[in-house]
């Protein structure tokens, strides 16, 4: 089996949602870790401070296969409609060597697809 990780960088009102979605479209695990950052044009408040937000990193690896859809679910969460704009962002990075995993689980998680017929 072939491994992707997927990495998020997002507000942190909206990691529940992302964690969420990222499972409902097929990833069992996540990694969370806190990050600060600042985009490219940083905001200020009103006493002229700059701002550095609050992020949360979300590391998930998960089957190549499943990639793409949690992207998709994702792109929905980190785009905003009302203008546009990004809320976060999301990526993959495709995993040559890996070791550590599990490999129980991933027999479980493959048993799991072929019974749901994915």
């Amino acid at each position: 089996m072939k491994f992707t990780a997927v990495v998020v960088i997002a507000p942190d009102d909206l990691e529940d949602t992302v964690i969420e979605q990222a499972q409902r479209a097929g990833a069992t695990g996540v990694t969370i870790l806190p990050g600060k950052g600042i985009g490219g044009e940083a905001k200020r408040t009103f006493f002229g401070l700059t701002f550095e937000g609050s992020q949360t990193v979300l590391l998930m690896v998960v089957g190549t296969h499943l990639a793409t859809p949690i992207l998709k679910v994702l792109h929905d969460i980190l785009i905003d409609d009302d203008d546009g704009g990004s809320r976060g962002i999301a990526f993959s990075v495709p995993i040559d060597h890996l070791t550590g995993i599990d490999m129980q689980q991933v027999a479980r998680f493959e048993e799991h697809m072929r019974r749901e017929g994915a």
